[in-house]
Formats: structure tokens, C-alpha cells, sequence
């Protein structure tokens, strides 16, 4: 009988562990602890993004799946000009549009990006072209008369718009133009009439794919595109339209066709330039959603709905690669004994500490100890009170400020039990915090009288406070994490601001300095992790809707994170970390009642597709 050598020319590897890295594709090994021949291979897959800052649909899309463009749209209500930028963790705010609208094309990528047509309100289509620049967006020539859910492909300055809808007698259009940057000008009609078609290619060697076509319904055409007319192609598998302005690819031989309605599909499409085959589903059946890829092997989707009218925020990316990607998200967890808000927290997801609280109308001295599964009771701080700040782990936590009245209490935590210590020098309660019991830092918070807020930094180090740097602006109900001497400071309410800030600092152990704005303003909020990689979770922001979005700091700007299932501000959690760490959060006040619920965290993890051989 042959042997693998003799077939191939190569050994098996022979090894204690499994192989790792991208450069192990295809390769085949024993694995003598397992006792198992195992290969590495490539696979399809959607995984979890963050979440889009606003929920929205009928948005468009450009770029790939690391520099993502997301634009116009149909938020709560009315249509939006806003812009919202993905850079493979998380969404960003960019330039408004010029002219609100939804419905409309997009092509290009993130710091080129193509805007035209659209719908505003009543009977007509719009006109108006639009460029964006990284930065900003600058109107440009028309196209020649109004479309809505017009296909596109190409980039800022060599772009086809083919197909979309007018609104009034309700009809498909049949209309290629091209735009070289500054004009438009006709090109060859598609043999087929449709709106929300996928393009992709580019204006010589173009492709659109499915879309909508008035009265007939869904269509699974493709036709291609040669710079001057469109000839038929092999059709989708699925027919499917109204689903997204998508870009399907740079090229028309490597495009990746997904979602949709049919009514709503989730399926998703590859095409090598000889056929098209279904490979993974998207996790949720979703249509009218940003959506763009550079080739068949990714793609981001953002946004959209299942229905209409309803809409969403999540983002899905496609991938095919070696490695198992699962996204970041939370988990229920379990909850907590006594719900509450206003509460505080220290420690890790399995080894985690909450104290204080507002029950109503009395204050709280209660702690519990969580250990990954359950919460228990433990002995109660020696004072009761409500937005206790703090900082420190399950075995050594640090307890200082509370309300109401404002007071200066220090306690420390053993494990056991609490200690009463030297008080801070300023009474006050609703503070922001950082570092480790030994090594704390404690700034803002509110004490009595107008303005009600304080810049006040002091430090802790372990049995006295002194004096520090000033917080930049009078502050409270803030969010910090960090060391002593490399702090991250941001959110709360702010006199100067009139309300919630977004604004970040920066401590060296000194002086602040300033850093990049929050996405979201927000306050009564919590964040925990270092100064490079810090995660900021629900708080109270200027919509509902938006309580459950995450903040992720890398050390240079913020982008949106995994939401959070349930809303809430003023709940107590604590994290290891970032994008790739893991959290929980406790408690809080979801606009009602006192919420009892735990949630858990669990950053972005990546794993290598490992494959046992077997005989069967």
C-alpha cells in the first residue's frame, strides 16, 4: 500500500502539540498527546462586530471589512445624514453628509467614499452626489435626474451607477451612467431593469447582481459589464432584492453576494468567475444594510433590519480564513442578591467585588463576592452608602467617598471583611477612581452646594491621601482605569459642558492631559482595563438606545464595542481589558426598577481551524 511520502514527497510531522499560525494551512501532522493526524484548513464564516453607534436602515456602504463606511439611513425616525467609520473593531463617527437621505448608492472606499441619489421624504428621488474624504463630505455634479436604490461599483473616480427606482409611477430602471470624478455620463442600459442590485468590479470589467424588479419581484440576474454594454451572466443561486447597497468586490471574478430579502435572507453567495456557491449564512437573516467587501473571501454588514420598518445596529463580518474568529460579546450571568444601583466594583469576571448601593429609599452596605457563576454575601462596609467609588480586586478592595450627605469615608477589603482608614481630604460622593489599593487615584465627584462638581485629584497609597494634578474641568459621575501614574479619566456630567461629556484624559501621576473624545458622551457609566486598552460599558447617554453600547480605548481614539443585552446606567463591573479582555458588570438602573442582572464580557478571540483526520 502507498504511504502518505511516497504520494506526496513529505513526512508527517511528528509533534507534542498542535501546530499554530497562518503558515500551517494544509499542512498534516500526528499529534502524539492526542494521538490524532490533524490538518489546518481554511473556512467561511460570519462573526459578530461592533455595533453601529445608531440604530438604522436603508444605509449605504463602502470600503472592506478593516476601513468600513456606513452613511445615510433611517434612524428612529426621519432620515440621517450621518456617517459612522469601522476599523475592524469598532465604529467611529465621521463627516455628516451635506443632504440627509436614505435609500441611496455608495461605492468607494473610506477616504474616498461616492454618495448619490437617494430619498428624502414624499414621491420624488434625489440627485444630489456627494464625496467623502476621510473627513468630510463636498457636493458634487448630479447625476441626471433622481434614483433611489440605484446598484454601485468602481471607486471615487472611475464609478458605474446602474439600475434603481422611481418612486412615481413605481418602476424599476434599466439606466447605466458612469462618473469619472467630475461628470456623469450614459453608458450602456442592463437587459434587465432592477433596483438594489450588488456591483462590483470595475467600470470596465463590471458585474451587478440580483436586485428588485417593478412588478415581477425578486431577481437572481447577473450581467456583466465591459465599459460600453452589459451582457447576461450565470444567475445567483437565490434570487433576492431590496436587501442592501452592497459592494460585492474590486474585481468581477472574486464577489461575495449576501443578505437580502426573499423575504430576508441571510444566505450568502461566492463567486470565482466560473460560479456562484452558498457558503455561510449570516447569523441574522437581514436586508436594506450597509454593506461592502473587496473580494470573495470578506465582507462587513451593518445595520439594516429583518422587516420594515424595524431596523438594528449589529455588524456581522465574513472572513475565510485559517483561523476561528468569534466576536466580542456579553453573556447573562448570574445574578446578583440584592438588586440595586449606584453600586460599585473592583476585581475580575471570576473573581469579582460589588459594594454599596441605593436599594430605596435606603442606602446600602452590602457586599458579595462573585466567583465566574454566582454571587454570595459577604460582611457589609463598616458605613452604608450609594456612588461609592472605588478600585482594587476581590482580596484587596478600596472603598472611598459616598452619599448622601457627601463624606469622606476610606475603607479597605481584605477578602473578608472592611477596615476603616484615613478619610479623603474633600467630602464628596459620585467620584471616578483608578489604580490598586495600595496605589490609588480618586478625582472629581460631587459635593454640596452649586455647581455641585469638583476637579479635585488625590492619591491613596495605602494608608493616607495627599494632594494631585487637577482634573482639567469640574467633574462627576465619571469613568476611570488605569494605574496611578497612567490613568485614563473620561465622561460624567460636566457644568462646563451642560450636561454629559465625552471628553477624555490622560494622568501620568502628575498632570492630565488631553486625549481623543469618547464616541458617546455619557455619565453614570463604568470602565475598567489600562490606560492603552480600556473598555467603557452602559451609562446613562442622550438616547435609551445607546445605554447598552460599549466603548473601546486603544490607547489613541475610541470606537464603539459589543452592546450590552440589557440597558442600564449606574451599575458596578470591573474588566481585564479591551477589545480582547473580558468583563462583567452588575446591577444598575435600566429606567425602572433596580436591576439584579450580571452580564459577562468576552473580548474578540481568534483560533486556529484544526481539523482531526479520521477514516471515516
Amino acid at each position: 500500500m502507498s504511504e502518505y511520502k511516497n504520494l506526496k514527497g513529505k513526512k508527517v510531522k511528528f509533534l507534542t502539540s498542535d501546530l499554530s499560525g497562518a503558515e500551517a494551512e494544509g499542512q498534516i501532522f500526528y499529534n502524539d498527546t492526542d494521538n490524532d493526524f490533524k490538518s489546518v484548513v481554511a473556512s467561511a464564516a460570519w462573526s459578530a462586530g461592533a455595533n453601529l453607534i445608531t440604530i438604522s436602515a436603508d444605509l449605504a456602504g463602502a470600503g472592506s471589512t478593516s476601513a468600513g463606511l456606513a452613511f445615510g439611513g433611517t434612524p428612529a425616525s426621519g432620515v440621517t445624514a450621518a456617517t459612522a467609520e469601522y476599523n475592524g473593531t469598532g465604529w467611529i463617527v465621521g463627516g455628516n453628509m451635506g443632504t440627509a437621505r436614505r435609500s441611496l448608492g455608495g461605492g468607494g472606499t473610506q477616504t474616498a467614499g461616492l454618495a448619490i441619489g437617494g430619498y428624502v421624504s414624499g414621491d420624488d428621488a434625489i440627485a444630489i452626489v456627494e464625496e467623502y474624504n476621510g473627513t468630510a463630505w463636498s457636493e458634487q455634479n448630479d447625476i441626471p435626474a433622481g434614483s433611489w436604490k440605484p446598484g454601485m461599483l468602481g471607486v471615487q473616480t472611475a464609478a458605474v451607477s446602474m439600475g434603481g427606482k422611481v418612486v412615481t409611477p413605481e418602476a424599476s430602471t434599466n439606466i447605466t451612467l458612469e462618473y469619472d470624478g467630475t461628470n456623469w455620463t450614459s453608458g450602456g442600459n442592463l437587459g434587465t431593469a432592477r433596483y438594489s442590485a450588488t456591483g462590483a468590479g470595475t467600470q470596465t470589467a463590471g458585474l451587478a447582481a440580483g436586485g428588485f424588479v417593478v412588478p415581477n419581484g425578486y431577481s437572481a440576474a447577473v450581467e456583466n459589464y465591459d465599459g460600453s454594454s452589459w451582457t447576461a451572466g450565470t444567475s445567483l443561486n437565490t434570487a433576492r432584492g431590496s436587501g442592501s447597497n452592497q459592494l460585492g468586490g474590486t474585481v468581477n471574478t472574486s464577489v461575495l453576494v449576501y443578505g437580502g430579502t426573499n423575504p430576508a435572507s441571510g444566505k450568502t453567495e461566492s463567486w470565482d468567475g466560473t460560479s456562484w456557491t452558498e457558503i455561510a449564512d449570516m447569523a441574522t437573516s437581514t436586508q436594506r444594510f450597509a454593506g461592502a467587501s473587496t473580494n470573495n473571501s470578506n465582507g462587513f454588514a451593518a445595520g439594516g433590519g429583518p422587516t420594515s420598518p424595524a431596523s438594528k445596529s449589529a455588524t456581522e463580518e465574513f472572513h475565510i480564513t485559517v483561523n476561528t474568529i468569534t466576536g466580542a460579546a456579553w453573556a447573562s450571568g448570574g445574578n446578583i442578591g440584592t438588586a440595586r444601583r449606584a453600586l460599585w466594583g473592583g476585581g475580575t469576571q471570576t473573581a469579582g467585588l460589588i459594594w454599596g448601593g441605593y436599594v430605596g429609599p435606603a442606602v446600602e452596605n452590602k457586599t458579595e463576592e462573585y466567583n465566574g457563576t454566582s454571587w454570595s454575601e459577604q460582611n457589609n462596609l463598616n458605613t452604608a452608602g450609594y456612588h461609592i467609588c472605588g478600585t482594587g480586586t476581590q482580596t484587596a478592595g478600596l472603598a472611598f467617598g459616598r452619599g448622601q450627605p457627601p463624606n469622606a469615608n476610606t475603607e479597605e477589603y481584605n477578602g473578608t471583611s472592611w477596615s476603616e482608614q484615613n478619610n479623603l481630604g474633600t467630602a464628596r460622593y459620585i467620584m471616578s477612581g483608578f489604580g490598586v489599593q495600595t496605589a490609588a487615584v480618586g478625582y472629581g465627584g460631587a459635593g454640596h452646594g452649586s455647581p455641585g462638581a469638583t476637579n479635585i485629584t488625590e492619591h491613596y497609597d495605602g494608608s493616607s491621601w495627599t494632594a494631585g494634578g487637577n482634573y482639567p474641568e469640574a467633574i462627576y459621575a465619571g469613568a476611570a482605569c488605569g494605574t496611578e501614574n497612567a490613568g485614563l479619566g473620561h465622561a460624567g456630567y460636566s457644568p462646563a459642558d451642560s450636561g454629559r461629556s465625552a471628553e477624555a484624559n490622560l494622568y501620568n501621576g502628575t498632570a492630565w492631559t488631553a486625549a481623543n473624545a469618547m464616541v458617546l458622551a455619557k455619565a453614570n457609566t463604568f470602565t475598567s482595563g489600562s490606560q492603552t486598552d480600556a473598555l467603557n460599558f452602559l451609562g446613562d447617554s442622550p438616547t435609551a438606545s445607546t445605554w447598552v453600547i460599549s466603548q473601546r480605548y486603544d490607547g489613541t481614539s475610541w470606537s464603539t464595542s459589543a452592546s450590552a443585552a440589557t440597558a442600564r446606567y449606574s451599575a458596578a463591573g470591573s474588566s481585564t481589558g479591551g477589545a480582547t479582555g473580558t468583563a462583567f458588570v452588575a446591577g444598575g438602573f435600566p429606567g425602572s426598577a433596580n436591576s439584579n442582572a450580571t452580564e459577562e464580557f468576552t473580548g474578540e478571540t481568534t483560533a486556529l481551524n484544526l481539523k482531526t483526520l479520521t477514516d471515516s
